[in-house]
């Protein structure tokens, strides 16, 4: 299902895939702290989860569909987050609804549970559809950034690299930071590259 999805995307969407360095110091303090607090495990993908799904409402396109029959593009109410997972069975992406409702620790509990799911073969059809735009984590294999193939019939992705110290330039100093490289691959027929750069400008 999911390579057939991939191919139908590859062959009838234009890709672009734009990449912003992201000094990420504010995101690992956001999830220290929110960890000690909750007692959930925060991770920098919930945070960004949490953060995507309010750049949509500033940004609707990235959270729609193209109806390629009817030429016509089909805005989302909801803010429905698939999040790539990687399991013995290949990639499967669990969906997180109405992510822009949720706390970040809740996010991050209800994404451990459905990535657990998916991986035990355990996620319903339910889980498993109704996704309006996805998020995938390449940084945990240690990748910098990607150029992940759009979820079919969704109109954009969200690659997450790995977060590692870099040299980075603050107020005319260079200071060690963590930072990550966020990639977006997004459908040239609904976005065009300054609303991709203005939206990840925001996130």
């Amino acid at each position: 299902m999911i390579a057939q999805k991939m191919s139908r995307s590859w062959a009838e969407i234009p890709h672009v895939t734009t990449f912003h360095l992201v000094d990420a110091t504010h995101v690992d303090a956001l999830r220290k702290e929110l960890t000690t607090e909750s007692g959930a495990k925060v991770t920098a993908l919930s945070v960004v989860v949490r953060a995507l799904a309010e750049i949509c409402q500033e940004h609707p396109k990235l959270n729609s569909s193209y109806d390629t029959e009817a030429g016509e593009l089909v805005l989302k109410q909801a803010c429905n987050v698939g999040i790539a997972t990687d399991t013995d069975q290949g990639l499967v992406v669990p969906v997180v609804r109405d992510a822009g409702t949720k706390g970040i620790a809740s996010l991050a509990r209800e994404i451990a549970e459905l990535v657990a799911a998916s991986r035990d073969r355990r996620a319903t059809p339910e889980n498993l559809t109704g996704g309006t735009i996805t998020v995938t984590n390449v940084g945990t294999f240690g990748s910098e950034f990607g150029t992940p193939i759009i979820n079919f019939p969704e109109v954009a992705i969200l690659a997450i690299g790995t977060i590692r110290p870099r040299a980075l330039v603050v107020d005319g100093d260079v200071q060690v930071r963590p930072a990550v490289t966020l990639s977006l691959s997004f459908d040239h027929r609904v976005i065009d590259g300054a609303e991709a750069d203005r939206a990840m400008t925001t996130l």
